[in-house]
């Protein structure tokens, strides 16, 4: 074991040095997207050694997939606890995909979702990028649209919740689809669309009884 290996052995980690380095990831991924970042640029950016940024994060791909996270810091689940649902609770299983479809337009029309989808592209040339965002983001989308269900569930609206992991594969790719793809725009009569004539059939969804 080196000198400086033997200085860290014990120190606590310091929260505030890992909140300026990925600051400073954000801004070198907005400015030059992802296959030109470099630890070094970050570093430099974050005023850190390239050594602190390693001993932190194994590489560019975690470490970016980390920086993006933070954007939404209230979508960050506290240790121990239940990841947040992404799908509010409308009262309806219309109400609740009508609503979770206008925040995902929001934050794709966001800084967030301009680095999201220059992320996005990068993964089909990083396998370590695509094995990164699917690790920290996949499992808590299919646990979300699983809560979805069982709270339609619950209400009568769904016979069951086979749809739900079909559903989560299903969203995403029609929404990358209209802003990498046809360009159309995200107005009420596109979101409308999705959620009538996509996702409630996909879910199965069937009227409560006693509603019209």
């Amino acid at each position: 074991m080196n000198l400086a290996a033997i200085k860290n052995v014990g120190r606590p980690r310091d929260e505030s040095r890992d909140a300026a380095i990925l600051e400073a990831t954000l801004q070198v991924l907005g400015e030059v997207g992802y296959d030109r970042l470099t630890i070094d640029a970050v570093a430099a950016k974050a005023k850190a050694s390239k050594a602190t940024v390693y001993r932190r994060w194994t590489g560019k791909a975690s470490l970016v997939v980390e920086a993006i996270q933070t954007i939404n810091p209230h979508k960050v689940p506290v240790a121990g606890a239940e990841p947040e649902c992404i799908w509010p609770d409308t009262g309806s299983l219309r109400g609740d995909l009508l609503a979770g479809c206008r925040n995902f337009v929001e934050r794709l029309n966001s800084d967030e979702g301009r680095l999201m989808v220059a992320v996005m592209t990068a993964q089909a040339r990083d396998p370590e990028l695509a094995t990164a965002m699917r690790a920290a983001t996949y499992d808590d989308k299919r646990r979300s649209c699983r809560i979805l269900a069982d709270r339609a569930l619950a209400r009568g609206e769904l016979n069951s919740t086979a749809g739900a992991d079909t559903f989560v594969e299903v969203l995403p790719a029609i929404m990358f689809n209209r802003l990498l793809i046809s360009g159309e725009p995200f107005d009420e009569a596109f979101i409308a669309h999705v959620v009538d004539d996509i996702a409630l059939p996909l879910l199965g969804h069937h009227e409560r009884a006693g509603k019209p």
